[in-house]
């Protein structure tokens, strides 16, 4: 019997997660590990590469890595690709016997890690994430990705309806990721003042919406010069992040407008309470862990229908939704909420109040204990 100050462990879990740098994915699968750590062991694996080890030791939770490679349009890269995934799978097993792995959990799906080593013959469960919209993706890696994780996977989870409706029927379950969030500054406040400071929180990838921001904010600017327009997020490393910033930087230069391009704060509270508005303008996301951050933090937000955020936004009640690309009527959207601050207060309380009973903890709790047993 075992002491009552002892954590009963009931299952061990590890996430393989594929992330050189902080993402949203990654954030999501970190918060589940600390939200269920009374009652479960987590261990993750990421790749060497990646800067995320610190930040998971830090939580407690042991971490290895392996040499990944994700597949690219290179053919140095493809004849690499399949090799690399075999050697990581007989690396991946023998830390699975070292940690007692009841469980693997795959992030995402294109992580093929876990059906690789499923297919070899683990005696464990697999649950593949599902956090990418999969008709982002190429068709032909897609389909093949989607087989595997529904072959050898014991339970497949979508992060939202919107991904739910893209994949097959069967063993997907919807599960939104909880909000495993701290306030630990004052609630925000309305206040007078000579600007209207609207802040883009995301990592520079193309296809994330800052070039539509952009063009939607030079529009706005002249109609209403107290607006400002602050970018943060990083580059991951990545060259062809690096030339997307630059390229949004070149354009806000030629056109002379008031926009800041600031690195990643890992304070997304600080940021968020410190603008009037909130943009998110993807053109697709599974989720949004920013949109949902943006409402739990109670700064007014408006978001393109691209996915996930119609599920945090109940337009005109906790934000505002516009059509992806619609650089016009995200225009008009940043001029409604800069010359009404009672409609921005208005939105952001109503959005706090909404994401903290939708999605509580205590729902994914539930859902995930759920689907562990089922998957037994």
């Amino acid at each position: 019997m075992e002491s009552s100050d002892r954590k009963l462990i009931l299952v061990n879990i590890l996430i393989i997660d594929n992330s050189i740098a902080f993402t949203g994915a990654f954030k999501c699968a970190l918060n589940e590990a600390v939200l269920l750590s009374h009652s479960h062991k987590f261990v993750f694996v990421i790749p060497d590469n990646s800067t995320l080890g610190p930040m998971i030791e830090e939580k407690g939770f042991a971490v290895y890595t392996l040499p990944m490679l994700e597949i690219r349009k290179s053919v140095a890269v493809l004849l690499q690709y399949l090799p690399r995934l075999q050697s990581n799978a007989t690396r991946l097993k023998k830390i699975l016997a070292k940690e007692s792995i009841d469980v693997i959990q795959a992030n995402d799906f294109y992580n093929q890690l876990g059906a690789m080593v499923k297919g070899r013959g683990f005696n464990g469960r697999l649950i593949t994430y599902v956090r990418f919209l999969p008709s982002v993706m190429p068709s032909v890696l897609r389909n093949w990705w989607l087989r595997a994780a529904n072959k050898h996977s014991d339970g497949v989870v979508a992060v939202s309806d919107a991904v739910m409706q893209q994949l097959p029927e069967g063993k997907t379950v919807r599960i939104y990721d909880p909000v495993q969030l701290v306030e630990n500054l004052p609630p925000k406040e309305e206040k007078i003042k000579d600007t209207i400071d609207i802040l883009y929180l995301s990592n520079y990838i193309r296809g994330k919406g800052q070039d539509h921001a952009l063009e939607a904010f030079a529009l706005a600017y002249k109609q209403n010069n107290a607006l400002r327009l602050k970018f943060t997020g990083g580059d991951m490393g990545l060259e062809k992040n690096k030339a997307f910033k630059q390229e949004l930087e070149a354009k806000a230069r030629q056109q002379n407008l008031p926009v800041t391009f600031a690195p990643f704060n890992p304070n997304v509270e600080e940021e968020i309470k410190a603008a009037d508005i909130v943009l998110n303008c993807s053109e697709a996301e599974s989720f949004s862990m920013t949109c949902l951050e943006t409402a739990f933090y109670g700064t007014a937000l408006i978001a393109t229908r691209c996915g996930g955020p119609e599920e945090i936004i109940e337009d005109g009640e906790t934000g505002l939704l516009l059509p992806v690309g619609d650089i016009t009527g995200i225009c008009d959207a940043i001029l409604t909420l800069a010359n009404n601050p009672a409609e921005r207060t208005k939105l952001a309380e109503a959005g706090r109040a909404y994401v903290r009973t939708k999605f509580a903890p205590a729902n994914f709790i539930r859902q995930f204990e759920t689907l562990l047993t089922a998957t037994a």
